[in-house]
């Protein structure tokens, strides 16, 4: 099976498991790519006052867990049927319906990234043992120091607000902007310190053809 089969092989999947979660997923769609100017500060505020609640609180690994999974469990099983009640069928349009198709294609292409980074790494594996160790060892070793030194509530933070902030900032074109930014500055400092290399040398040269 193609690239192209499996990608049309999970939207079908996802379309039919995620059918009953349709309004929820395009009211949070538009929330995350930013279609009114305080949707940002609505989901920062969500995220800190989650984050807060934890802090507050201090619950243990396995009672945080369990909190957790009993909200997914009642989400998965009341939202499917309360959601198109609340709103009903002729509230969904053809551009919500657009929307939707958008979002579903949109996991997929995340699903299919995770695969292909897993058969990635199967692949490195067999065939590059040495190299596989030496990456999979180094990146875990890194993430390990980065927790041994920073606190893991916060940067769970930072990476969640990272996460939920990221496709607002790639559909307003923020993240490309500024990052192309940063391109063109770190590559105009490199090449002004290629310059004043080539430069110096020049002077030395001619500096060492006087003397001569």
């Amino acid at each position: 099976m193609d690239m192209t089969q499996d990608q049309e092989r999970r939207v079908r999947t996802l379309r039919r498991e995620l059918e009953g979660w349709r309004e929820v997923l395009c009211a949070v769609y538009s929330l995350l790519i930013w279609e009114k100017h305080y949707y940002p500060a609505i989901s920062v505020s969500a995220v800190t006052t989650f984050f807060l609640a934890i802090w507050y609180i201090e619950p243990s690994i396995l009672t945080l867990f369990s909190v957790l999974g009993i909200i997914v469990t009642l989400s998965d099983y009341l939202v499917p049927q309360v959601v198109p009640w609340i709103v009903g069928p002729h509230h969904w349009t053809g551009i919500q319906e657009r929307r939707y198709e958008h979002v579903i294609t949109t996991l997929a292409s995340l699903g299919g990234a995770a695969a292909y980074v897993t058969a990635t790494l199967k692949a490195m594996k067999d065939s590059k043992p040495r190299t596989y160790f030496v990456v999979v060892t180094g990146s875990l070793l890194f993430c390990a120091w980065i927790g041994s030194n920073i606190n893991n509530l916060l940067l769970t933070y930072f990476m969640v607000v990272f996460v939920v902030l990221f496709p607002g900032l790639k559909h307003q074109g923020i993240l490309k902007k500024y990052f192309a930014t940063i391109i063109k500055t770190v590559a105009g400092l490199v090449k002004s310190s290629v310059s004043s290399g080539q430069g110096s040398e020049a002077t030395e040269g001619e500096a060492s053809k006087k003397k001569e």
